[in-house]
């Protein structure tokens, strides 16, 4: 997953959970060193939401 502030490489944070509809996953960018969350629904990504920090 691409990171929505530097657009680099994310890797997964191992936490993941249900809000309402969505699947949610942690991300956090190497190259920024910012987290955020990918969002799907129904098993296709829908969109991210950065982490503020």
């Amino acid at each position: 997953m691409n990171c929505p502030r530097c657009g680099k490489e994310g890797a997964k944070t191992g936490k993941t959970w249900k809000f309402g509809l969505f699947d949610v996953t942690g991300y956090r960018c190497a190259a920024c060193e910012k987290s955020f969350n990918a969002y799907y629904r129904d098993g296709n990504f829908s969109h991210t939401v950065p982490k503020p920090k």
